[in-house]
């Protein structure tokens, strides 16, 4: 299996790869390279996670009219929630609907990590409606016993936040680990940064986890480092040509090391498609309740023609 997933997922990188690079070198306009390597993104995601989830752009509300900051991209519920918010050039999603956003950047850096757990926070600060209920066991029925828990109460959580880069000024892991600071409130911070020059990072409190993703030869004993071939510069990044194939380096304490592209974003869809399963969701959240109640409960009626007002 082996033999076929890893050729697989590095054709897969490889097309992302060369999509993005065509899109920053035919335009020079920060906006336009953003939007289109958004899309390439979705692209990808459309076809490697589940049909229940839909994936668009925007800016994610609460039921008081807060609103996020604009989100690159917003992983949602449609099958529980009528786009009632979604007629506008500008779409609006509430945020009790929404499994993850996940915002993109084409190079990144430490201030451009700031401005994207800021665009995190401000989805996550949001008020989401707090609801408890009951589902039913995931196992299969012939592991159901007597000590098997029949429901289970869950509550509803924020939606996860993500950040994915198709590459970075960071020369090395140590400095890409270091541009993601514990903070204050996990609630409020990415879970995971991405970035396929150099691997993904794990936030967890008071502490960041990294893991460079390294290329690994075909028996799975040893990394492809500086010891074995020599770091060529190609469009101001250094990389390693190994059997035809070009692959970033990376610092990684005393190595110069290959990244594996593809592994990163397996690891990226993987990670994404388990947190997405983690995210609890409520099906009796109505949105013409919680949301436009207020335009709704003001009634008229007509009483001995006379026109009379309720709250209903």
């Amino acid at each position: 299996m082996k033999k076929l997933i890893s050729p697989y997922f590095s054709a897969v990188t490889r097309a992302l790869d060369s999509e993005v690079f065509l899109i920053n070198s035919l335009s020079s306009h920060q906006g336009v390279k953003g939007s289109a390597n958004e899309q390439a993104l979705i692209n990808i995601l459309e076809k490697f996670l589940p049909k229940k989830y839909s994936i668009s752009t925007g800016i994610v509300i609460d039921r008081h009219g807060v609103q996020s900051r604009q989100c690159d991209i917003v992983i949602y519920d449609a099958f529980n929630y009528p786009e009632v918010f979604g007629q506008t050039p500008i779409k609006f999603f509430p945020v009790d609907f929404v499994y993850a956003v996940i915002e993109v950047k084409t190079n990144l850096d430490r201030n451009k990590l700031l401005e994207a757990c800021e665009n995190i926070r401000s989805v996550k600060a949001l008020d989401i409606v707090r609801d408890s209920f009951r589902v039913v066991p995931t196992e299969a029925a012939e592991e159901i016993s007597d000590d098997t828990v029949i429901w289970e109460n869950v509550t509803t959580t924020k939606p996860q936040g993500f950040v994915f880069a198709f590459g970075s000024k960071a020369k090395s892991f140590e400095t890409f680990e270091k541009w993601l600071e514990p903070r204050e409130s996990i609630e409020l911070a990415p879970n995971h940064v991405f970035c396929l020059d150099q691997g993904f990072l794990v936030n967890h409190p008071n502490k960041v986890l990294g893991f460079p993703c390294l290329l690994i030869n075909e028996e799975g004993t040893e990394f492809y480092s500086n010891e074995d071939y020599d770091p060529v510069e190609i469009d101001g990044h250094n990389w390693m040509v190994i059997n035809g194939s070009r692959y970033p380096v990376s610092e990684t304490g005393q190595y110069k090391v290959a990244i594996d592209q593809s592994k990163v974003l397996l690891e990226f869809i993987s990670i994404l498609n388990k947190m997405l399963s983690l995210k609890t969701l409520s099906s009796r959240i109505d949105v013409y309740n919680q949301y436009l109640g207020s335009l709704l409960e003001q009634k008229f009626s007509l009483q001995d023609g006379e026109l009379c007002a309720h709250k209903i």
